[in-house]
């Protein structure tokens, strides 16, 4: 039984990787995310917001053309990936926190664009709007008839629309209790009735996607979030050692490191702020001697973040630190020349001895 339960596991999980990987690889094309932190750069989410909403309006205001529909068609299943893929990453990410699974021996990365925040987070709201001008587009082209009866409501799209949100558990509960409180329907929910095999099948898509897929991505995306948090506060308490997080994380998270950050520029505690900074040296912050040296005035504790900063470029090779020149020299030279008063010498001197290091990269 054990056999034939894992070989169907491994099938599922073969078909799942196939049916993400041509989209993340076009995204990543498309995207190129950061290579160390996954950030995006914000005109092309901006371009990818502008495009999506663009055919939504489409969808919504021109609805008597067939062609219509499967542009729509494509528009769901692409966000569906997006978000299927998203959710396999953050699978794998969740096996090596738990020390189930090695990091190198992930499927993709935890880096790729699907994987991003803002575009994870547009292509849940997408997904679910498309799904209500969908419904709307195959009624008035003729397509079938997927609604009896609909709840009557000020705007028509939103009427598709509350139907698609009243079978997310939660969200019916709130839009009974809104479409009661402003005398629009005694019971929303009543008012929504599916047309034979059509719409209930139509239902059940519905149902599946939402409620398996996209909340479980938004689920799990929430309990890496308190993980990290954890881990922050494990780091800052000392009962954990950077070296035992670092083997159960695939990257840092974005969290995780701007929690150690704010630790380390204003935590009372003067050995907090210490494991704070070590932890980010150690944990090999991705641009965390950038960050450092950009906010050097607000720490309490510049010469230990300094002197972190000075090991790790002296352990790295020239094609390395050729690479660190060109993002921290302007950053040096900047807060040298800031530096006026006689008590600050020794982060002068500190900052010189950076500069010789990079100079000689």
């Amino acid at each position: 039984m054990s056999k034939v339960t894992t070989s169907v596991f491994g099938a599922l999980d073969d078909a799942w990787t196939s049916v993400c990987w041509p989209l993340i690889g076009l995204l990543n094309f498309f995207f190129r995310p950061d290579p160390q932190t996954g950030a995006v750069a914000l005109w092309k989410v901006a371009l990818w917001l502008a495009a999506n909403t663009a055919i939504l309006y489409l969808a919504v205001t021109g609805l008597n053309t067939q062609p219509l529909f499967w542009t729509l068609a494509v528009f769901l299943i692409v966000h569906i990936l997006i978000i299927s893929g998203s959710l396999r990453i953050m699978y794998e990410e969740k096996r090596v926190m738990e020390g189930a699974m090695a990091a190198d021996k992930m499927t993709f990365s935890a880096l790729d664009a699907v994987n991003n925040v803002p575009i994870l987070a547009s292509s849940t709201v997408f997904y679910v709007l498309g799904l209500a001008a969908l419904i709307q587009t195959v009624e008035h082209t003729g397509l079938a008839q997927i609604l009896r009866n609909r709840p009557t409501l000020n705007h028509e799209y939103g009427e598709y629309l509350a139907c698609v949100l009243n079978e997310v558990p939660i969200v019916t509960s709130v839009l009974n209790a809104w479409a009661n409180l402003v005398d629009l329907s005694d019971n929303m929910s009543a008012q929504i009735v599916y047309n034979g095999w059509t719409g209930n099948a139509v239902r059940l898509i519905i149902v599946v996607t939402l409620s398996i897929i996209v909340v479980r991505a938004l689920l799990l995306r929430l309990t890496q979030w308190s993980h990290q948090l954890s881990m922050a506060h494990a780091l800052e308490n000392g009962t954990v050692s950077p070296e035992s997080v670092k083997k159960r994380l695939v990257r840092v998270p974005t969290t995780l490191n701007n929690h150690l950050m704010r630790t380390a520029l204003t935590h009372p505690d003067t050995a907090v702020r210490r494991r704070a900074l070590a932890a980010m040296a150690r944990l090999e912050v991705p641009n965390f001697a950038r960050e450092f040296l950009e906010k050097l005035g607000q720490h309490i504790e510049r010469d230990l973040g300094l002197a972190h900063i000075r090991e790790t470029l002296a352990a790295m090779n020239a094609t390395a630190r050729e690479s660190m020149a060109g993002e921290l020299t302007s950053v040096i030279e900047k807060q040298m020349l800031s530096i006026k008063d006689a008590i600050d010498m020794q982060t002068k001197q500190r900052l010189q001895e950076l500069r010789s290091i990079l100079t000689r990269a």
